[in-house]
């Protein structure tokens, strides 16, 4: 074999393995793209599920006798069938996790960010109140009763926060999902600010402000809830079949 005739095949092989490594970069977009979709539209579902099993307890013996505007959504899981109160959460949880692996798949967030620290603690927030449920209807000064208040806390308040670091940067140039996102968090802010200031009248002057947490706390988990949806719904509409035509 010549000289010339070994440049040859070597610029061949060369030509080849550049060509792979398009190909590869090419395709590696294109799959977390279609990824993204499949988890953001999985974790839709998930939330859809632990509201209808939530909202079936409302209506369902022996849990519908409680009453939804001064007892809180965690009695549930004190009725006989509480496993549906608990096997609810627990999905919501793994739903917002899918809903935020979507958008670190879609370059939305960083998984290293604030932003996505933040939404991650609210699962495993739902997670830890589920872990350590309620001990009894009355105010319940258990160790497991204020772990589990503690984890309330800690979900109610990390999701609105993490939302809106995951959104404030997007807000312009996105779209109206981030929009809606980041003003549901404020609204879930408003919620958490309201069941607090409950808590604090409640505990400090004979103001019974306890009859109306059941009805605010309610709002406020629907309304996260709602958050994770349009987080949702935002990777699924940038992750359409026009998007992935345009990566291909």
């Amino acid at each position: 074999m010549t000289g010339e005739s070994i440049g040859d095949a070597a610029e061949d092989r060369a030509e080849s393995f550049a060509v792979d490594l398009l190909d590869d970069e090419a395709h590696a977009p294109l799959t977390a793209i279609i990824w993204a979709r499949r988890l953001a539209f999985t974790g839709i579902v998930g939330v859809v599920l632990a509201v209808l099993s939530i909202g079936y307890l409302h209506v369902a013996a022996p849990s519908r006798a409680m009453n939804p505007l001064s007892r809180t959504i965690s009695e549930y899981a004190l009725y006989p069938n509480g496993w549906i109160f608990s096997w609810g959460v627990v999905v919501l949880a793994v739903a917002s996790m899918l809903v935020l692996a979507a958008l670190v798949l879609r370059e939305i967030v960083p998984w290293r960010s604030w932003g996505s620290l933040m939404t991650l603690m609210w699962s495993i927030g739902l997670i830890g109140l589920v872990v350590f449920p309620k001990q009894g209807f009355d105010n319940d000064p258990s160790v497991a009763g204020r772990v589990h208040w503690t984890w309330t806390l800690i979900a109610f308040f990390s999701l609105p926060i993490g939302t809106s670091l995951v959104c404030w940067h997007h807000r312009n140039l996105a779209g109206r999902w981030p929009r809606w996102a980041l003003r549901l968090s404020m609204i879930s802010g408003g919620w958490f600010i309201v069941l607090t200031l409950q808590t604090i009248l409640s505990a400090l002057t004979p103001i019974e402000a306890w009859r109306l947490v059941g009805l605010v706390e309610r709002g406020l988990s629907l309304t996260e809830m709602a958050v994770v949806v349009v987080l949702g719904l935002w990777v699924w509409h940038d992750s359409g079949p026009a998007v992935v035509l345009d990566e291909t």
